[in-house]
C-alpha cells in the first residue's frame, strides 16, 4: 500500500478508502461511514479506538506523534488501514 496525502478516509464497501494514508504531525484525520453497517476505527496500539461509527458519521483523531498507525474494524477484522504521520 503506498500512502496517499490525504486527511479523509471514507468507510465503504467494507473498506477504508484510501487505505494507507500520511499526514503531517498536528493532522486531523475524518474517518467517514459510507456503509449502512455499522464500524469502528481501532489502532492495534490502541493510540485512538471510536465507538461504533454509523452510516453518515464520522470519527476524527488528530495526530501529534510521528509514526505509522495501523488500525482495524473491531467489527469487521478483515477491515485494515494505515496512517503514516511524518515530521
Amino acid at each position: 500500500m503506498t500512502p496517499v496525502a490525504t486527511t479523509r478516509v471514507t468507510i465503504q464497501n467494507f473498506a477504508f478508502t484510501p487505505a494507507a494514508i500520511v499526514v503531517p504531525v498536528g493532522s486531523t484525520v475524518t474517518w467517514t461511514n459510507q456503509d449502512l453497517e455499522e464500524h469502528t476505527v481501532t489502532a492495534h496500539d490502541n493510540t485512538f479506538a471510536s465507538d461504533v461509527v454509523g452510516n453518515g458519521r464520522s470519527f476524527s483523531y488528530t495526530f501529534t506523534r510521528p509514526g505509522t498507525y495501523n488500525y482495524f474494524c473491531s467489527i469487521h477484522t478483515n477491515m485494515v488501514g494505515k496512517v503514516v504521520v511524518a515530521r
